[in-house]
């Protein structure tokens, strides 16, 4: 589900074109409904975005391949909406837990903190991930936070997207597409490049992300198919939160430069 590299890279480009006060505006320049402000946004779990509806206990498996090192590993991602909010730059978010998990062990584990503003647009507002080897805790690999160390916000999907339309992390490749999936065919797709479009990612409408596929060499080649779509019980959304909040907590110490300076994630939702 992250797009964090493209988008990281897309912010501060975005960043400096500003601060220079010059340079080609990009597309999502133009739109107001595209600028951020704490104040345009509401509940983040309203699930108002079809294209990626965060009701709280929504839950995503995808599974397919990824490189790792020298070797070609399965790989499953368990993407889940949780009823944990934190206040980041102004804005209430709602925290999505990804666990990645390559030849049936978890390499990675994060928490990303959404907010919906009134138009539907997803807007990313950070995240914190860590990395594991053989089941074991390694090391903080990436934590941001917006408005905390110049880090700005940025739209990850938008409420109304249309064949065209681009936005500093992605870029609409195609609307209306059929897109099967093990289980299922679905219709109506969207089709979204990240960053360079080195990755195609398809969305169905009230489903959200069915696959991912790499478009030009290198990298992990990443391959994901969706293969199960749940709503978990309230045991289950309960268990998921827990991940979470022990995610947060671990960050302030982990990434205290980053997330030391915000409140602490609760369940409210």
């Amino acid at each position: 589900m992250s797009t964090r590299p493209a988008l990281a890279v897309a912010l501060l480009a975005l960043c400096v074109v500003s601060a220079c006060g010059g340079g080609k505006k990009t597309p999502s320049s133009k739109a107001p409904s595209d600028r951020f402000a704490a104040s345009n946004f509401g509940a983040p779990a309203r699930a108002a975005n079809q294209w990626l509806p965060l009701k709280p206990g929504t839950q995503w498996v995808r599974e397919g391949r990824v490189n790792i090192g020298h070797r070609r590993l399965s790989h499953r991602v368990v993407s889940t909406v949780t009823d944990v909010s934190k206040k980041v730059d102004g804005v209430l978010t709602v925290g999505v837990v990804d666990q990645d998990f390559n030849g049936g062990q978890i390499g990675e584990q994060s928490v990303d903190w959404f907010g919906e503003d009134k138009q539907g647009n997803v807007w990313d507002l950070g995240y914190y991930t860590e990395s594991y080897e053989g089941g074991q805790f390694v090391n903080a690999s990436d934590a941001r936070l917006a408005g905390i160390k110049g880090s700005k916000p940025g739209i990850l999907i938008k409420g109304s997207p249309r064949r065209g339309d681009a936005w500093p992390a992605a870029y609409v490749v195609e609307t209306g597409r059929t897109k099967c999936v093990p289980f299922k065919c679905y219709r109506d797709v969207l089709v979204i490049a990240e960053g360079d479009g080195s990755e195609y990612k398809y969305f169905a409408p009230g489903v959200g992300q069915l696959s991912a596929e790499p478009r030009t060499g290198g990298g992990k080649q990443e391959v994901e198919d969706l293969v199960n779509l749940t709503h978990l019980s309230p045991r289950g959304l309960s268990e998921m939160s827990a991940v979470v909040l022990k995610l947060d907590g671990h960050a302030r110490t982990e990434a205290k430069d980053v997330f030391g300076r915000a409140p602490a994630a609760k369940r409210t939702l």
